[in-house]
């Protein structure tokens, strides 16, 4: 785990508020065990509210959702959510285009139009590669089946990328209000040398990840992170907002980790209306397809992927 406190950080927006900024970047189950030390305590009003409901999901408690992350829970609708998906899309995968990345150039690849002409070492080719990083902020109203849409287009999204580009996937939480200040946390699911863990991605896509893991942080935050940061749950800023009220695009990138050879794709929330629907989700992924296919032809290094529809 690391983290980063900024003094009187400013975002873009001329009505956002001067103030700290606090960023953290862990690993999936960095951010899942920290939340279950002994000396962490889980509000009963908070993490731990034995409630169910869109706001909390259908997880009814801290434990069981600790539980969740490591037991495969809805795995089997993810799964179906992604064929799904991927049987609607109906993509025709393109060669993959002539990349620019590594660390030299093969000649005789090159003249010979393979597309992976770079090398990453002795015998291995290098492919672009794109840095999927996807907001799981719950809004209070948005459905279930709406959350395992959600991922399972994250995944459907991997599998139609795959044969082009190499990809590596982190998810982000934006609040405003938390830490005393504004906080953003990133998490990384799957770097890219991993196959996509389904399961994994599942915990994540789902209310009660946020409300039950996520919610365990922002109360602990003096105890995870540094005794100058307080507690307190703030309001989720996703999509546009993210960079006008939290943290700016040139900052986001630099904390995600972004290389030089790496494009960034913000992924949005799940509360967008393009997950309401299968039909819906898979328009648009068509879109957000031809949209990261059009930002690695041109070399860019951040493409957001809200408002396509």
């Amino acid at each position: 785990m690391r983290y980063e406190i900024k003094e009187n950080y400013k975002p873009e927006s001329r009505y956002a508020r001067e103030g700290k900024l606090t960023l953290v970047q862990t690993t999936f189950s960095e951010f899942v065990e920290m939340s279950n030390r002994e000396d962490v305590e889980h509000g009963e009003w908070g993490s731990d509210c034995r409630e169910t409901g869109s706001f909390y999901g259908n997880i009814g408690s801290y434990e069981e959702m600790y539980n969740a992350c490591y037991n495969g829970m809805g795995v089997k609708k993810m799964l179906k959510a992604r064929a799904d998906l991927g049987a609607l899309l109906n993509h025709e995968v393109e060669e993959p285009r002539k990349a620019v990345v590594g660390e030299a150039l093969n000649v005789g690849a090159y003249c010979n139009g393979n597309p992976f002409h770079y090398y990453k070492d002795a015998d291995e080719f290098a492919k672009p590669r794109v840095h999927i990083v996807y907001s799981t902020n719950a809004v209070a109203g948005v459905s279930a089946t709406q959350f395992t849409r959600h991922g399972g287009a994250i995944c459907a999204l991997v599998d139609q990328l795959a044969q082009q580009v190499d990809v590596k996937i982190s998810l982000y939480i934006s609040n405003e209000g938390v830490f005393r200040g504004n906080g953003c946390q990133v998490v990384t699911i799957k770097d890219y040398e991993d196959v996509v863990d389904v399961p994994r991605v599942s915990a994540t896509a789902h209310p009660s990840f946020f409300r039950r893991i996520g919610f365990t942080w922002f109360e602990n935050a003096g105890k995870l992170i540094h005794e100058s940061v307080g507690s307190g749950y703030g309001g989720s800023r996703t999509g546009y907002q993210r960079s006008k009220y939290i943290i700016s695009d040139d900052d986001f990138r630099d904390w995600v980790g972004m290389s030089n050879d790496e494009m960034v794709v913000d992924f949005p929330a799940p509360d967008e209306t393009q997950f309401k629907n299968n039909d819906d989700t898979a328009r648009w992924l068509k879109t957000a397809i031809s949209t990261i296919e059009n930002g690695v032809q041109s070399n860019e290094n951040i493409v957001k992927l809200f408002g396509l529809c």
